[in-house]
């Protein structure tokens, strides 16, 4: 399973590109005027994408520069650019197309998001949870669990696994069917050797998703130090067959 919750780019299309911005429900202020979806520089930011999840970074490149020359202002744009740059490793034109979509759309949490986890990527962790923080903040956004689901990973990379505990809850008071914030609090709880809390958190992960190899160690232990030795022992022929 993959802890790293970052924002993906056919995530950020879909929310940013594939609707009429003129018709978004998602409650947020618009920073600037959107261009229309049939718009000739939105047209080149989904090529773009297409061509990148095709693997053809060239041509992806030469889209999303074509739409940021019809509209320099253009956020989104600027956001996918540096996906796509981050992604060859081109990290000076990664960081300049981050930072110029959050000056144009500064309130924008698809924005803000894709940029902090950029940011906790390179192992800025401090300055990710700014930009986490500013679309908690944002009282126009009602779907904040998933900011609070990646502030807690990033605060996890930085060994802050308090407050990353408290970022976990917040998004599974949201939303309770989130893999990714009851992995996590199955490794703090763990960590913290409250076995019983732990087991609770895996009982629900385990029903949402298929335990890796990680989760079903963690298991094993748990059941063991609870003193549930068929469950622990369950969980250990699991494992064995996982490492076959």
């Amino acid at each position: 399973m993959k802890i790293m919750a970052v924002l993906s780019v056919m995530i950020l299309m879909l929310s940013a590109c594939g609707q009429n911005p003129s018709r978004r429900s998602d409650n947020l202020q618009s920073d600037l005027a959107q261009p229309a979806e049939n718009s000739p520089e939105m047209i080149n930011v989904r090529l773009g994408v297409g061509y990148y999840e095709r693997g053809d970074i060239d041509t992806a490149l030469d889209k999303l520069r074509k739409a940021i020359k019809l509209n320099p202002k253009l956020a989104i744009a600027h956001s996918v650019l540096a996906v796509v740059y981050g992604s060859i490793n081109a990290q000076t034109d990664a960081r300049r197309h981050y930072q110029l979509s959050v000056k144009y759309a500064p309130n924008d949490p698809i924005i803000l998001n894709n940029y902090g986890s950029y940011l906790c990527q390179q192992g800025e962790f401090k300055q990710a949870i700014t930009y986490y923080e500013r679309i908690i903040s944002n009282p126009f956004y009602k779907n904040t669990e998933t900011a609070h689901e990646n502030a807690g990973v990033c605060l996890m990379g930085d060994d802050r696994y308090q407050e990353a505990e408290q970022h976990f809850r917040e998004a599974l008071k949201i939303n309770p069917r989130m893999p990714t914030s009851l992995y996590n609090m199955v490794i703090i709880k763990a960590g913290q050797r409250e076995h019983l809390k732990a087991r609770a958190f895996l009982q629900r992960l385990e029903s949402l998703v298929q335990l890796d190899e990680k989760m079903l160690t963690i298991a094993y232990q748990v059941e063991t130090k609870l003193g549930a030795k068929d469950s622990a022992d369950a969980y250990r022929l699991r494992l064995k067959k996982a490492n076959n």
